[in-house]
């Protein structure tokens, strides 16, 4: 440290270089081995917390790149006000004034004619102003949506196009309030042109247009959290034609705005999930699916892929008891893993059981001996199993492996064994294949998909599954889930130390 407020960190390793950090200043300043210096800015700041400083005194408070862009706009906008803006509202074009006059012939029409209905003074001042009116809508580009809504003539049509009866009010009240309102119709039937009428109701939408907007949510904002309006899917689009119809309207170059439907049940249902507590939340022992395994073996038989006769559809519905499946792997009811540990280069474990019909992206690195293996937490002799191509490249789907079966997840048995098998194609193709062996004594407990060649590149060995179901008879329930994968994780870290 040279100074009290300087901080200097020099390369030993003979290169003569350094790094120097101030305390007032927002990043640091690098000088190379050539004595060339560098300065950096930071993008954001630390925050307050971090904003002390070293020596204690008092100095300027450090200013970001993020906080500088925000101080540039911030003065812009107030420069654009107050030279145009304020100049401008101070000082209304014609047209503003225009319609403020309007406006207030009509307010004394009403006024005039609730008086005097039989008068002719309210009629010529209500004719009048909707001369006045067709005039300045005759091009269409005179007035704009922001002039109308905040000229007031809108409210002020409201009073002259309203009866403004009430149901609390007397017959009398009412009956006179009807006349007026007839008497002032026709005036405006009168006085109003058509074209006029037509400029006037399109002048109209364009401020409800303005005005009745639906929240824009902000799905990409790096902090908007992680509630109803995240998309966490990449959507898909097909461009039909409807029966009947010949051409299509011509959309090229427009912006597509989509807001997300939900219905109120599938708000009550994901409320209820923040609130309170789901089947998966309790102890294993209470699960339905559970107890009905251990009362007597189910057989669950192949019908087509991705149905819900498979085992993984039937623990994600608890036994088929609840309407809403979830993917087992998430709520830990049974578990994945596989030659990556617990994190994979794209996606999640849990995506491989995934039962969206849009393939996610999961695979695996680039590993000749890669594998998925999934602890199923019950005894099965499988008899068929389901997969899904992963999203991506058609050239990574997998062509060479083996689906085998343990007992404890050390040992391994080949239930099934593929070569070149091209029958998964396409991101998000499916196939299935039946299983031959035994049915006696207990079956299986864990399955694993281990490759055993190169994928349809012909080049790398990404394993790529975004879905997997799996049939058979399931003879009983095994008592610690997860087991042999945290044994294989603990055995995993002790080679690596």
């Amino acid at each position: 440290c040279s100074k009290p407020t300087e901080l200097n960190i020099v390369n030993s390793d003979g290169q003569q270089q350094s790094t120097t950090l101030k305390e007032d200043l927002p990043g640091f300043l690098f000088e190379s081995n050539r004595g060339t210096k560098h300065s950096f800015t930071a993008e954001t700041s630390l925050g307050p917390e971090f904003s002390a400083g070293w020596s204690g005194k008092k100095t300027k408070r450090l200013v970001s790149k993020a906080d500088q862009t925000k101080q540039k706009i911030r003065k812009m906008a107030r420069d654009i006000y107050e030279h145009y803006f304020e100049v401008a509202q101070a000082t209304p074009r014609g047209i503003v004034a225009d319609l403020a006059n309007i406006v207030i012939k009509v307010d004394t029409a009403i006024k005039k004619q609730a008086k005097s209905n039989s008068s002719s003074e309210w009629k010529e001042v209500l004719r009048s102003a909707l001369t006045d009116l067709s005039e300045l809508l005759h091009e269409e580009s005179n007035v704009s949506a922001y002039e109308l809504n905040s000229s007031g003539l809108i409210q002020c049509f409201l009073k002259l196009f309203g009866s403004a009866t009430s149901q609390d009010k007397t017959m009398k009240v009412q009956k006179k309030a009807a006349k007026l309102h007839a008497a002032r119709l026709a005036i405006i039937k009168e006085a109003l042109p058509t074209a006029t009428t037509i400029a006037l109701v399109k002048k109209l939408l364009s401020v409800l247009e303005t005005i009745e907007k639906l929240p824009v949510y902000l799905y990409d904002s790096s902090n908007g959290g992680y509630g109803l309006q995240i998309l966490t899917k990449r959507l898909r689009f097909r461009l039909e034609r409807g029966p009947g119809e010949t051409g299509l309207i011509d959309r090229t170059g427009r912006a597509l705005k989509m807001e997300p439907l939900a219905t109120v049940r599938q708000l009550e249902r994901y409320l209820l999930k923040m609130v309170a507590k789901q089947w998966y939340d309790f102890e294993r022992s209470s699960f339905n699916f559970i107890k009905k395994l251990e009362e007597t073996p189910v057989s669950f038989n192949y019908q087509s892929d991705f149905d819900s006769e498979g085992l993984i559809y039937w623990i994600g519905t608890n036994g088929r008891t609840v309407p809403d499946w979830v993917n087992p792997a998430q709520y830990g009811l049974v578990v994945v893993t596989s030659s990556e540990g617990r994190n994979l280069p794209y996606g999640k474990l849990e995506d491989i059981l995934s039962r969206d019909s849009n393939a996610l992206n999961c695979h695996t690195n680039d590993d000749r001996r890669a594998w998925f293996a999934i602890d199923l937490g019950v005894w099965i002799h499988p008899k068929a199993y389901t997969m899904r191509h992963a999203r991506g490249y058609g050239r990574s789907a997998v062509r060479s492996w083996q689906l085998q079966g343990s007992k404890d997840g050390v040992n391994w048995v080949i239930l099934s064994e593929h070569s070149n098998d091209e029958r998964l194609g396409e991101p998000g193709s499916t196939a299935t294949w039946t299983i031959d062996g035994e049915t006696s004594g207990q079956g299986f407990r864990h399955v694993r998909i281990q490759q055993m060649g190169k994928n349809a590149s012909a080049q790398t060995h990404y394993l790529s599954i975004s879905g997997f179901e799996i049939y058979g008879q399931v003879t009983g329930v095994c008592e610690e889930l997860g087991k042999a994968a945290k044994e294989a994780e603990a055995a995993l870290r002790k080679a690596r130390r």
